[in-house]
């Protein structure tokens, strides 16, 4: 893949989510616009409750917005069914805080979950490449219970990259690690945007990840603060 900086990969109009009854509404988002462009690395910056990990789950097809207009390629997430739904999501991949891996799984199987997920058969050599890049190779057979913060999160990262995503969502994917492994994941997502042209979108409370980012969305209280590109 190719990095391209002209290509609106990720647009919203008008977005809105709010919880709770039709007479007491929450509103956690909205409503906000913006434009996410196809090779980007943009991180969404933003206090607990600003609305950046609502904004983000919407994006991933995770949630349903209340009101507005979202587009992912050509997908739209305004109105969408199930059978599209789960098409749309074997198209991207997803990393989270707490790594969600499978106790009763070894390492190898939790990566190939990323295919199986998608509906698709599975690439077992794909999966070990995976691993051995992110120098996991002698650990592919371990239970996963046996790995460390760091670890657990690198198979996390190569659970979501199995099969190829176009996106790469990622919801605080270093606040449980230390430094030293934060600084490990934070390579290794640069590197999947720099060098392998990977499209990512990265929620964090933490503003240097910003450093790495062509694009920063600033979030507070529901709404799109400031919103730079670099």
């Amino acid at each position: 893949m190719s990095k391209s900086m002209s290509k609106s990969l990720i647009a919203g109009a008008n977005l809105t989510k709010t919880y709770g009854s039709k007479k007491n509404p929450i509103k956690a988002l909205g409503p906000v616009s913006f434009e996410i462009q196809d090779g980007s690395f943009t991180v969404i910056l933003g206090r607990s409750g600003s609305g950046k990990s609502t904004l983000l789950n919407l994006m991933a097809g995770l949630d349903k917005l209340t009101d507005g207009n979202l587009r992912v390629g050509e997908d739209d997430l305004t109105k969408i069914n199930s059978i599209k739904l789960a098409k749309y999501r074997s198209k991207i991949g997803i990393i989270f805080q707490f790594y969600n891996l499978l106790p009763n799984l070894d390492t190898l199987e939790n990566v190939m979950m990323g295919s199986w997920a998608g509906g698709k058969t599975g690439n077992k050599q794909e999966a070990v490449d995976l691993l051995t890049r992110f120098g996991l190779e002698h650990r592919i057979h371990s239970n996963v219970k046996t790995l460390s913060g760091g670890e657990k999160q690198r198979v996390a990262i190569c659970r979501a990259l199995v099969g190829g995503p176009e996106i790469l969502f990622c919801d605080e994917p270093t606040g449980a690690l230390d430094s030293v492994n934060e600084d490990q994941v934070k390579d290794i997502l640069n590197d999947l945007n720099k060098k392998d042209g990977l499209t990512i979108v990265m929620v964090t409370h933490n503003p240097e990840f910003a450093e790495l980012a062509d694009t920063v969305i600033k979030m507070k209280d529901g709404a799109i603060q400031e919103f730079l590109v670099k």
